[in-house]
């Protein structure tokens, strides 16, 4: 059977250079035309390689990544109209996703005005989306709309890994720092694994009342859940800062919180600055005041500095926008999706170029939910058999390039139903029609998913023998035992990642 990936630091994927194909003839991805699963999104085509952004975000020729949202790229997967070459992009549904027409099932979420022809509607991709300037904001920007009720999120991965070996290194951005806690928020994680979506499940044991979702093995987030509204002339003015830093060790959650908490001012549909100073040590988070057009920015001040003790120091920056709940608490449940804006995304350090990755898109299969009205949602996962029937579908990678490669591994959401973690879960799979290899849970991994507050959402790295792949087309079915089925099991925000 293929193994589990180990250590820290074990199997961490690096850059390289763009081999993909031009235009968008070849597919990247896509699952079987038949079958339930659904239809992928064959689009764009080319290997999946992560490429450095040119110099920028403020960072001049220190920057490794800068992407600045100034134009819809041609090569689009997961992460909607940004490059899929540049960027993997991540939804979560946690609570209940399947079942009743649902496979990790997403509501159509409104958004505010972003560029002429796009409508005021969007579902999974499309909720993804490089805007035209406004009078807020006086450049391109990405818009981000997180439909996912309860505890969802809309997460992207930055394929080029973020090395801060032996020194301090800085991720810069500019978001959207307005917030409700109720209703949403943004975050960065450091993962050091290329974990789909990361995010936290703490709150009252039993519960998942704070997040409660997929939740990385080693990693630091920083969150900006406290909207810390100061009186003003006039009431009350938006503000936003750093409401914890959660340090993952071995999937075990330590929250930091600032005891005297500096604030900004915040507001909606515009734009603060934020940097991160991280070394495996010690974190710092500074941010402005909400910037007056989305391209100058004020005096930067230190919200928010914590000791940690982190056992990686390459690994993966992810942007994030959370949906506590907002159809649940909006005024008249008129709000479906967590709006976020963001622009001048980046990091320093060097750009590695030593990997290439290939996703599986989203199914984006339409259905209705039956639990909510039977309201239209576009279900972005694939179900999972048990060992015993057939299969479902086999998904495939498209245009697989081994050469030079010698390490594989795959990184995915998985959702299982918590209702008797007695049993010894194990995820199967089979690339190419070799095989099958069982992939049991770590106890490590049992031990997250037996507290109720992770809601059965986990992410799996799975390392993969290079002799079961193939150059070229790369199909890989999934099957389970000992997993329950009356909700049955799925997968999503499937990556292959190969490395020397």
């Amino acid at each position: 059977m293929a193994g589990v990936s180990g250590s820290a630091g074990a199997g961490v994927a690096s850059g390289g250079e763009d081999t993909s194909s031009s235009g968008n003839s070849g597919n990247v991805g896509g699952t079987s035309s038949t079958g339930s699963a659904g239809k992928g999104n064959n689009s764009f085509g080319g290997a999946i390689t992560a490429v450095p952004g040119t110099p920028g975000c403020g960072l001049g020729d220190k920057a490794a990544f800068c992407d600045s949202f100034d134009d819809i790229a041609a090569d689009n997967g997961r992460a909607g109209e940004l490059s899929v070459h540049k960027w993997s992009g991540a939804r979560q549904q946690p609570q209940a996703p399947t079942g009743a027409g649902s496979v990790i099932g997403i509501i159509d979420g409104k958004i505010p005005s972003c560029r002429n022809g796009i409508p005021d509607t969007v579902s999974p991709d499309k909720d993804t989306l490089i805007c035209d300037a406004n009078a807020t904001l006086t450049s391109k920007h990405l818009l981000t709309a997180c439909a996912a009720q309860n505890y969802g999120q809309n997460s992207y991965r930055i394929r080029q890994p973020f090395d801060f070996t032996g020194r301090t290194g800085t991720i810069v951005f500019d978001g959207e720092g307005f917030n409700t806690q109720l209703l949403g928020w943004i975050s960065v994680e450091i993962s050091e694994d290329p974990t789909p979506g990361p995010s936290f499940a703490l709150g009252t044991p039993g519960t998942a009342n704070n997040e409660g979702s997929v939740v990385p093995r080693n990693a630091v987030e920083i969150q900006f859940e406290q909207p810390c509204e100061a009186e003003s002339e006039g009431g009350k003015k938006p503000m936003v800062s750093v409401s914890a830093v959660i340090e993952v060790l071995n999937y075990q959650q330590t929250e930091k919180n600032p005891t005297n908490r500096v604030c900004m001012k915040a507001q909606e549909g515009g734009l603060n600055h934020f940097e991160i100073a991280l070394s495996q040590g010690h974190v710092e988070i500074s941010g402005t005041d909400v910037s007056s057009d989305g391209i100058t920015f004020g005096k930067k001040t230190l919200l928010f500095a914590t000791d940690l003790d982190l056992p990686f120091s390459k690994g993966y920056v992810s942007i994030t926008a959370h949906n506590h709940a907002t159809r649940k608490y909006s005024p008249n449940n008129a709000m479906s999706a967590w709006v976020a804006r963001w622009d001048n995304v980046g990091f320093d350090g060097p750009a590695l170029a030593d990997f290439r990755e290939y996703e599986i898109p989203n199914s984006l299969e339409k259905s209705h939910n039956s639990n909510h009205d039977n309201e239209p949602i576009t279900n972005i996962g694939y179900l999972v058999a048990d060992a015993a029937k057939s299969p479902n579908p086999a998904l495939h990678f498209k245009g697989v390039d081994l050469g030079g490669m010698s390490k594989a591994r795959l990184a995915l959401s998985t959702w299982f139903l918590q209702s008797d973690m007695n049993a010894k879960y194990v995820l199967r799979y089979r690339l190419n029609g070799h095989d099958w290899r069982d992939r049991p849970l770590t106890a490590d991994e049992a031990a997250v998913l037996s507290d109720t507050r992770s809601q059965g959402a986990m992410a799996m790295m799975i390392d993969v023998a290079m002799s079961d792949l193939v150059a070229g087309d790369n199909s890989i079915e999934f099957a389970t035992q000992n997993v329950p089925q009356n909700y049955p099991p799925a997968v999503y925000n499937i990556d292959l990642i190969l490395s020397k």
